[in-house]
């Protein structure tokens, strides 16, 4: 097997223009695969959460849990691809959330969502009649890669959508285009706004006139004429096609020939209504487009075919109308990717400057040059196995160039030593690679040992952010073995023939390299003449290292470096979308004021799409805003953050307002804890007791649950005995009464492809008050009179949950907290955790804990694991090489080596100890092995020689 080994470099030699034009075309497929490779700003996560959606209007929040979500959940927790511990619900005034979350080893999420979605539709027809929809969306993780605003203050919502059309048309043409989805469109309607009192007087009942209209505004089939010679569809026109047609119509007629039309009962307006939502760029009505990019495309090109398409649209664009990007991913990726490209050839730079300046410049020259020959192969070699290039990939390749040039540096060196000793330098370039091979591939693997576990043992997200840190470590380094053993033998031979010692002479000055190598040496010497104190001080440093990261904050994943931050508002429960609109329109303003801030788009009662990976949109809520701030640079979005952060928290009693730098973390809120028990009265108990300790917790910013406030609603109570004598019914009262309150679909009008519904509604002179409904006529069925609700009802006040949350099936109420930014969310936590654990705990009730600390525990414990793995293999690596367990045991031990170095590293600089930290740490102890087995292989043979 040896003997294969020397075969194998000595032929690398004698067949040098094979290897050269080999590495030559690999290179050259570095070149276009730099240039072609797919780019992104972060490794593709998949998102694994969707949402189940069912609409139960009228119900409570309590009859919408009890009678829709226990029995969805029932039915999604009999798959076995639902992650149950991470999937949760909402039960809501008359609606039902249910974020699905699937395993990590779900790898065909489509194929899933498919069957649900079929299960959904057949599971439909087991429900209450009263619930309307329930339909699953698989699209609730889609990461936007632009968004694309178009805003005016004097086009309509109508205009602006017609252009807005017309801009999709432009994207669509785009090969690498996804879907395309629209938000903030306000539609046209018409109002019926009819009169009760006539009404009452032609005996016309509301259900018969929302009937009639419904019928007359179907599109009917009248079947197909057939003479023989053609076949001949029959077409009927539309009933209806402007509001003349509408007014036109007979509603009433009596024998006598007397007729009633709508005009002559209803007012007839066309406008838009309040909306339930909507958004706003910079004071100006808006609407928004999203473009998703197909994967496997370079998300850089398509920004720029985005912008030719935009540039095309903008000529004929009506000059009123402001196009903006707020949210572009493209520019996102190509600054990152350029600013991390600018820092790897830095850091090539570098290397190749160290090595010129340390070394002889003939002997530089060789080492220096490995390093571009062996980053163009390794790109050749990502691009054809699917790396995209992105942070992660871009920094791996960073982590791993001194151990690129290392393998070089020890065959040159290898060589020159032999040179020195008045062997032939092709002799001499063949036995340096040979010795040196089985050392340097050991050492190798001991590295890559380090990295290939995290690659597995890690869950999700964090399991995806550095899959491709084992994969580009390995090919680089193995790129470096080849490269040093087939390549560099022939680059020694070539431009190195004489050693450093025939160069020198008595009179010549000494360099750098002489110096450092005879300070070494006296320190070696001075520390084994003191063995006990050298080693008694690195356990010393060992235990203190030990210490600092103890004392080190935890932070997961750093923050994401952007010119975009978003702002969310929390109003009360129950609070008015214009009461919402206030506050967001006067924190808009503020920040448009701020030379710093470019663009405010204001979405209220919604939020904007997923335009971050792990930044997941809200669900609508007449009590929620959000701003999404762009700025001019990303130093300038902390600026901004940190100067208004607690002006604003502060300035609006009843809202709470949260500004949010963009972070690949997805927990909502740093610290979660989780109440769960059958019984609501318990859950509220145990709530109170743990306020009580957050209250006293120092470096709090704020406070809330998940359940919001009560909710107060107006309970209808009618009489059954005077309802059933008039022919009321319970469906009968309600739809009388949605016509008085927010007005019933009548029909539809088409204008070409212009959708106008038209709804029916009740002219209302005054503010709605509990009088609209106490005067709220219905027509009786039985007799034909107009009967106020007030003579066969009352109305009581009633306190409802807003919101009844569970986990895993069982109801839970979450307590959120916000800590100061000044104070990492970890060091509140570890002081308010041990009191909550003290709490009694009434029987049935448990207390979890989510937030960073789930998710550090979800990923810190696997990287622990992780580590182990790769401490035994790396174990059982050194072993088959020196088959000694002691030098194995001594190689292992120097892993321990670089703590301390790492540890003052991260307290001076005041960072935390992060995913990031923990695989730089992991680099530093491969490097340290790695030296480890040069160091101890070369003793071995220096002791049998």
């Amino acid at each position: 097997m040896v003997h294969k080994k020397i075969d194998i470099i000595a032929g690398a030699m004698r067949n040098r223009n094979i290897v050269i034009i080999i590495a030559a075309v690999f290179m050259i497929a570095g070149v276009v695969a730099l240039i072609r490779m797919p780019r992104n700003e972060y490794p593709q996560f998949t998102i694994r959460q969707g949402v189940i959606v069912g609409v139960y209007p009228g119900a409570s929040s309590a009859e919408v849990e009890d009678q829709l979500t226990r029995t969805v959940e029932n039915y999604i927790f009999g798959y076995q691809e639902v992650n149950k511990k991470k999937t949760y619900s909402q039960s809501k005034e008359g609606m039902m959330y249910i974020f699905v979350e699937l395993n990590d080893n779900v790898k065909n999420a489509d194929q899933f969502w498919s069957k649900l979605k079929h299960g959904l539709s057949e599971m439909k027809m087991t429900l209450p009649s009263g619930v309307l929809a329930l339909f699953a969306n698989a699209d609730f993780g889609d990461t936007s890669a632009l968004l694309i605003t178009l805003s005016s203050e004097s086009s309509s919502y109508k205009e602006l959508e017609k252009q807005l059309k017309r801009l999709e048309a432009e994207c669509r043409k785009i090969p690498a285009t996804s879907k395309i989805k629209h938000y903030g469109l306000q539609k046209e309607k018409i109002f019926v706004n009819v009169k009760p009192e006539l009404l009452n007087e032609y005996n016309i009942k509301t259900i018969s006139l929302l009937g009639s209209y419904r019928m007359e505004g179907m599109v009917n089939y009248a079947g197909t004429l057939k003479d023989k010679k053609n076949d001949l569809a029959v077409h009927l026109p539309a009933s209806y096609e402007s509001e003349k047609d509408l007014a036109d119509q007979i509603v009433y007629s009596d024998p006598l020939g007397n007729i009633v039309r709508l005009k002559n009962i209803a007012t007839i307006e066309r406008r838009y209504e309040d909306p339930d939502s909507y958004i706003k760029q910079n004071g100006k009505k808006t609407i928004l487009l999203s473009l998703e990019m197909q994967p496997g495309n370079n998300i850089v090109e398509f920004g720029q075919d985005v912008d030719k398409a935009l540039s095309t649209f903008e000529k004929s664009c009506p000059k009123d109308i402001t196009v903006s990007k707020i949210s572009e991913l493209p520019k996102y990726v190509n600054d990152s990717i350029r600013n991390f490209m600018f820092e790897f050839l830095i850091a090539i730079i570098a290397v190749v400057a160290v090595t010129m300046l340390l070394l002889p410049l003939r002997i530089a020259s060789v080492a220096g040059i490995t390093v571009p020959i062996s980053v163009l192969i390794t790109l050749a070699l990502l691009y054809f196995f699917g790396v995209e290039l992105h942070m992660v990939s871009l920094a791996s390749l960073i982590v791993v160039l001194g151990m690129i040039v290392d393998n070089s540096i020890v065959v040159i060196d290898n060589h020159v030593e032999k040179v020195d000793h008045r062997g032939s330098p092709w002799h001499a370039a063949i036995r340096s690679a040979k010795e040196l091979f089985i050392p340097i591939v050991t050492a190798t693997l001991a590295i890559m040992a380090a990295y290939i576990p995290l690659g597995f043992m890690l869950p999700g997200t964090a399991g995806e952010f550095v899959y491709s840190i084992p994969l580009v470590v390995s090919i680089a380094l193995i790129v470096s073995i080849m490269v040093a053993t087939l390549l560099v033998p022939y680059l020694n031979f070539l431009f190195i023939k004489k050693g450093l010692s025939s160069t020198k002479s008595p009179k010549r000055r000494k360099s750098f390299l002489d110096i450092l190598q005879q300070w070494f040496d006296n320190r070696l010497e001075t520390a084994f003449r003191h063995p006990k104190i050298v080693v008694t001080s690195v356990l010393a440093l060992l235990v203190i290292s030990v210490i600092l990261f103890k004392g080190l904050e935890q932070q997961l994943f750093p923050e994401v470096e952007r010119n975009q931050f978003a702002v969310e508002i929390y109003l009360p429960t129950g609070s008015s979308i214009e009461k919402t609109a206030v506050i967001v329109d006067s924190i808009g303003n503020t920040l448009m004021r701020d030379k710093r801030v470019t663009n405010v788009t204001s979405f209220i009662g919604t939020s904007s799409p997923r335009f971050h990976v792990v930044y997941a949109p809200q669900m609508p809520a007449p009590n929620y805003g959000q701003l999404l701030v762009n700025t001019i640079s990303d130093k300038a979005t902390r600026g901004v953050v940190k100067d208004y952060n607690k002006k604003f928290a502060e300035s609006f009693v009843n809202a709470h307002v949260s500004m949010k730098v963009l972070a690949l973390t997805n927990c909502k809120n740093p610290i979660e804890i989780r109440i769960s028990s059958d019984s609501i009265k318990d859950i509220r108990l145990v709530e109170r007791k743990v306020n009580d300790i957050i209250k006293g917790t120092r470096h709090i910013h704020w406070v809330h649950n998940d359940w919001d406030q009560k909710q107060q609603n107006i309970m209808v109570n009618l009489d059954r005995d005077k309802a059933n004598r008039m022919g009321f019914s319970k469906t009968y009262v309600s739809t009388s009464l949605m016509i008085g309150l927010e007005g019933l679909p009548l029909t539809t009008i088409w204008e070409n492809d212009y959708p106008v519904e038209v709804r029916l509604s009740q002219v209302t002179d005054s503010v709605k008050s509990i009088k609209t409904l106490e005067n709220q006529t219905v027509t009786s069925p039985v007799s034909f009179k107009a009967t106020p609700l007030r003579s066969f009802a009352s109305f009581t006040p009633e306190w409802t949950e807003g919101t009844i949350m569970h986990r895993n099936g069982d109801r839970t109420l979450t307590v959120l907290v916000e800590n100061e930014p000044e104070v990492a969310a970890t060091t509140v936590f570890d002081e308010m955790k041990p009191k909550i654990d003290k709490i009694q705990l009434p029987e049935g009730t448990t207390i979890v804990y989510g937030g960073e600390y789930e998710g550090q525990k979800d990923v810190f414990n696997p990287m622990i694991v992780a580590l182990c793995i790769s401490i035994v293999v790396i174990f059982f690596i050194l072993l088959f090489q020196f088959k000694k367990v002691k030098l194995s045991l001594l190689i292992l031990s120097t892993m321990l080596l670089p703590l301390p170095g790492a540890a003052l590293g991260l307290v001076l600089m005041g960072y935390p100890f992060s995913l990031t930290a923990f695989i730089g740490i992991t680099s530093l102890c491969g490097l340290v092995v790695r030296n480890g087995i040069i160091l101890i292989d070369y003793l071995v043979k220096l002791r049998e020689q």
